[in-house]
């Protein structure tokens, strides 16, 4: 049986790379929830719907950075694939990301009046996050070397180390009495540990080039990326906000707390994580993607399959983990759920075009995207109302995306 998995993980790279980030995901997503659970108990549903607004507009805004990554993760690969020099790109990576996200956290701090009166949260809250903003642009560019480098041991280490630094400094912050700030700083302290060790993992690979990388390219690739990740975001943020701007403090902690835990069937997978860079580089090297790509889907689907099943079996979850004053939250958990299994169809097919540079399923994916903004600002009377509002949405986006890329040509040559 031993013998038998060995062979298996030596000739299937998914398989192989994929169960190295699959327990770093765990190990990552057992930190991170852990980390909600424990700000969802220590602050209460009311201070716990702030957190978790200014949390979603983190990730929402950090979406720029997401499209460093990705574009970052592409170009490495490319670069791999021809046996070029790394050095310049990284380096001057590097000094672009960093001036963005200095521009970013201070059009945050100037605007942090406004935005703490609308969302209704303290304003030094807002600045925190300006702060958590400044090192998300600069944490992608390490961590797309390093995934493009197809160095899955690395990332999944810059992962569980800022998850976990995360959780131990926020547990001690809220306890001394410092509440949503301190669990925000928490957050600011695991991003700045694992953007040392990832700086001191790439610094081999900075040296050596005395070309300049031109860098004309990179902007041309991530315009289409960074409307991607755009889309990406929104149907996985913008609910907790729009939650929080349409109903009681209450309900909004309720429905964060639904969200954390039905978002598990999106990220436990974590497979487009794997699938990018080896997509990239055999495209780069004219070889086909399509095999890859199925196979992806189906590790996927089994995984988040498992976890919806889980809600389905067990929906007294909610109150296992949060506590029994987030009960009324029990209706929302199974269909967001499943709201977010169709949503990690997507995410992987999105990744995949991405991968092979086929940007004209980005404009599906923003379509998509656009309607599910809309719809969520017409029907939101209930919780459960802008649940439904996503799982129909998400359903749709799932199959369109399958019936294109399936009935395509996409993978079935190279570049």
């Amino acid at each position: 049986m031993k013998q038998r998995l060995m062979r298996r993980l030596s000739r299937d790279d998914v398989l192989r790379y994929g169960s190295i980030m699959f327990v770093a995901s765990i190990a990552t997503h057992i930190l991170n929830y852990l980390y909600q659970v424990a700000m969802g108990r220590m602050l209460g549903p009311e201070e716990y719907g702030i957190f978790g607004a200014l949390f979603a507009i983190f990730y929402m805004s950090s979406v720029v950075s997401q499209t460093l990554a990705t574009s970052t993760t592409s170009f490495i690969s490319r670069l791999k694939a021809r046996g070029e020099s790394m050095g310049a790109f990284i380096s001057g990576a590097l000094r672009r990301s960093g001036m963005l996200g200095v521009l970013i956290s201070a059009a945050v701090l100037a605007g942090s009046g406004t935005l703490a009166e609308m969302l209704r949260v303290p304003e030094e809250d807002v600045r925190m996050l300006a702060l958590i903003l400044l090192l998300t642009f600069l944490l992608p560019v390490p961590w797309g070397v390093l995934r493009g480098m197809k160095r899955f041991l690395a990332v999944g280490a810059l992962n569980i180390i800022s998850a976990g630094a995360k959780l131990a400094i926020g547990v001690v912050l809220v306890w001394l009495g410092y509440g949503v700030t301190g669990a925000l700083a928490s957050t600011a302290l695991g991003l700045l540990l694992a953007l040392a060790a990832g700086m001191v993992l790439i610094s081999p690979h900075m040296t050596g080039s005395s070309q300049k990388f031109s860098f004309t390219s990179f902007y041309s690739y991530s315009l289409p990326v960074l409307i991607a990740m755009l889309c990406f975001s929104v149907p996985a943020n913008l609910d907790v906000v729009l939650a929080k701007y349409f109903f009681s403090a209450r309900e909004a902690g309720l429905y964060t707390s639904a969200s954390v835990l039905g978002k598990i069937s999106f990220f436990f997978p974590s497979v487009y994580a794997v699938m990018f860079p080896m997509i990239a580089e055999a495209h780069a090297r004219g070889e086909r993607t399509t095999e890859v790509l199925l196979r992806c889907l189906k590790y996927a689907l089994a995984l988040s399959g498992g976890v919806v099943l889980i809600y389905w079996t067990f929906p007294g979850v909610v109150v296992a983990v949060f506590g029994s004053s987030y009960a009324p939250a029990l209706p929302l958990l199974l269909p967001y759920s499943i709201t977010m299994l169709f949503f990690s169809v997507s995410a992987i097919l999105l990744n995949y075009h991405l991968a092979i540079r086929n940007m004209r399923y980005v404009l599906i994916f923003s379509a998509f995207t656009l309607l599910e903004v809309v719809l969520l600002l017409l029907f939101n009377a209930t919780p459960l109302q802008m649940v439904q509002v996503m799982l129909a949405v998400n359903l749709a986006l799932s199959v369109c995306s399958l019936i294109y890329t399936l009935r395509g040509r996409y993978g079935q040559e190279g570049a």
